[in-house]
């Protein structure tokens, strides 16, 4: 099969940068006038989430029957490849989690993912190739992971599944996918439909709620909130980096070191180099900087400094990289010293909160997006509003309804229940494309009768 120009350098470039991992897969056949074709690996994830199968058939490597009951949902973040599917294996109880998919067994070594903890909760590895299938897949914590091989398991030879499945299509684009809930729903009124995914926003609200009262008791509300949005700054990946880093200092320490906020964040962080760089770019120049002021402040911190280990920097995109979030956090304690108290002065007299976050500016990291990259001609909003608006909704309204109940001030608590109602819904973010009542409070099914999608899960 000749290959595009495309193709050749493609492949050039794998080899030279995975040579020992790398290798065109193709299908071939002895007949001479047969065209191989390409097999990817994202070509076996359709097959699975079609679950292009020959039912009651699957079984292990090690020789136990497996059943599908869920396929799971397509993970579009970095780790496995599908999220909360159920499978029953031998004769051991269902069990949900995350699968794996790949081209050949031993891909999972090639990959590192026996040297990673977000592969713990794998419990198939599903393999196209039945060649080196006796590789035992094993995750970070030693456990031996379950494995089928379906190269000889399809419903449909894989030639035909290669004509027939558009690779750009999914996940969103194809239609054929329902969850459990989809008999059920199909038949519910639009009225029914809108109350039950009003209740599940209320709960999902209210959990909320209960969280922050529970940080406002132990820690005070300023502290509380300030945890929250610096959560919220952290999205999936960081969030447990920058919750951590808010509780190792605390908003009222911060408030009496002012001047030093940046070098104290970033050196608590351990975003800072051991020595003071030595290059003259913009960048090295705005390091140095920081670095001049932290390497006198270390001593008191030392102890507070975090592992390197805690922060996630591969899968997220430049302007979300943990040095901007943790840039943007600086700007906004900078620009807002009364964050709290100017939000709730905002929220009870009907102004937009989500000005307060996403108005935010800085000379440096609104033009680079790590601490040594290169600068940007055009300046990139710190906190956009699409995610200013999430933190409002996730974290600012929850916040003020628990403020409100730990005062003892129940007028305070109206207004963010007007403001969920009112504000628009959400961008679905990629782990939560499809099922809306999971989503977000904001979803307003009464505002227009419009049946959610046929795949959500109650």
């Amino acid at each position: 099969m000749a290959l595009t120009r495309y193709g050749q350098l493609r492949n050039e470039l794998m080899r030279r940068s995975f040579p020992n991992i790398f290798a065109p897969v193709v299908l071939r056949d002895a007949d001479s006038n047969y065209i191989p074709i390409p097999i990817s690996e994202r070509l076996v994830q359709c097959i699975w989430y079609d679950q292009r199968l020959k039912s009651g058939s699957l079984e292990t490597t090690d020789g136990r029957p497996v059943r599908i009951l869920s396929p799971g949902w397509w993970n579009l973040e970095a780790g496995p490849d599908f999220r909360h599917a159920t499978v029953h294996i031998g004769d051991e109880p269902e069990r949900t989690g995350d699968v794996e998919i790949h081209l050949r067994a031993d891909d999972w070594d090639h990959h590192g993912h026996e040297r990673d903890r977000r592969f713990n909760d794998v419990i198939l590895h599903v393999v196209l190739w039945e060649a080196g299938s006796t590789h035992v897949p094993r995750t970070h914590a030693g456990q031996i992971i379950p494995q089928v091989v379906i190269q000889h398991q399809l419903d449909t030879p894989l030639e035909q599944l290669y004509d027939d499945i558009d690779l750009d299509a999914y996940p969103h684009n194809v239609g054929n996918h329902h969850g459990q809930c989809a008999l059920v729903l199909r038949g519910v009124p639009d009225s029914s439909l809108g109350a039950l995914f009003d209740a599940a926003g209320e709960e999902r609200f209210t959990a909320k709620v209960r969280r922050f009262l529970r940080w406002i008791h132990r820690a005070g509300a300023e502290q509380a909130f300030y945890v929250g949005w610096m959560e919220a700054l952290g999205y999936k990946g960081n969030k447990t980096a920058f919750r951590t880093l808010a509780q190792h200092l605390p908003l009222a320490e911060l408030n009496d070191h002012r001047p030093q906020l940046a070098p104290i964040l970033f050196g608590v962080a351990n975003f800072l180099p051991t020595g003071a760089p030595t290059t003259s770019t913009t960048a090295a120049a705005w390091a140095k900087r920081l670095w001049n002021a932290w390497w006198k402040l270390r001593p008191d911190y030392e102890e507070r400094i975090l592992p390197s280990n805690l922060w996630q920097f591969h899968a997220i995109r430049p302007v979300n990289h943990p040095h901007r979030r943790l840039g943007a956090a600086v700007a906004l304690l900078k620009k807002h010293p009364k964050l709290m108290e100017k939000i709730l002065g905002a929220i009870e007299s009907g102004g937009d909160p989500v000005t307060f976050f996403a108005g935010i500016h800085d000379d440096y990291w609104s033009h680079h997006f790590t601490l040594g990259s290169k600068t940007q001609s055009e300046a990139s909003e710190l906190i956009g509003v699409s995610r200013a608006q999430e933190i409002v909704t996730n974290i600012v309204l929850p916040f003020a309804a628990a403020y409100a109940q730990s005062i003892g001030n129940p007028n305070c608590t109206r207004p963010p229940g007007l403001l969920i109602g009112g504000y628009p819904p959400l961008r679905p973010t990629a782990s939560c494309a499809w099922p809306p009542a999971s989503c977000s409070k904001t979803r307003r099914w009464r505002a227009g009768p419009s049946r959610p999608p046929a795949n959500s899960r109650v």
